[in-house]
């Protein structure tokens, strides 16, 4: 199988001097199932950061799906989803909705971006809260949703950065059955991030441990 993901080292230094990259290499198989493990503050937020493109890297080169970010960054926010603690959901707004505005901004029809919202809310069951305001959602609920905005454009890669906290076991499991029927069954590469040796034991294919910006 190719790499959907290369990293050749990756590197990142923030401003108050903090070096939380230090020559990240890494690839990651497509369609695999890939867990980042490391402690708060070793570097796994960061580099999804960098990954998704919402902070810039120092130094080193990455690709996604064959796709260079100094020259693609747009075709891979389409290329990819993503789950992160630091998503913010507009509170007045209800799931259904949102759902249905996102695919609408990664270019689906409204008839898509309607079958697509509606299906992800019956596999994270979300029914009963469709619509509801987001305010209203218990945190567990929020995270589902978060991740389920993540999947409305159908995205070949998925980065779930910490995206079970804040769930009680059962709805941890619920979302654990989704996430590994859509590697499975779609061929979806994911890359998680989390403190949870169980979940990196039981549904990851490959692992690393990151630990002072060092993998």
């Amino acid at each position: 199988m190719s790499a959907e993901i290369k990293i050749q080292k990756l590197t990142k230094k923030y401003p108050n001097g903090t070096q939380a990259l230090k020559g990240i290499d890494l690839e990651i198989e497509e369609g695999s199932f890939f867990t980042l493990l490391g402690p708060n503050g070793a570097g796994k937020s960061t580099l999804i950061k960098i990954l998704t493109t919402l902070i810039d890297k120092d130094s080193g080169a990455f690709m996604i799906g064959g796709l260079n970010v100094e020259n693609n960054k747009s075709l891979i926010q389409k290329h990819i989803g993503v789950a992160s603690q630091d998503n913010e959901l507009d509170p007045s707004e209800t799931p259904e909705n949102l759902l249905v505005f996102q695919g609408r901004l990664f270019g689906l029809s409204k008839k898509e971006a309607v079958l697509n919202a509606k299906n992800l809310i019956e596999k994270f069951q979300l029914e009963a809260e469709r619509g509801k305001k987001v305010i209203n959602l218990s945190g567990g609920n929020k995270r589902r949703l978060h991740c389920a905005l993540a999947l409305v454009h159908k995205p070949k890669t998925l980065f779930l950065d910490e995206p079970t906290v804040g769930m009680d076991p059962l709805a941890r499991a619920t979302f654990w059955d989704v996430i590994s029927e859509m590697n499975k069954k779609e061929n979806v590469t994911v890359f998680l991030t989390t403190q949870y040796l169980e979940e990196a034991d039981k549904h990851a294919k490959s692992m690393a441990l990151i630990l002072d910006g060092q993998i």
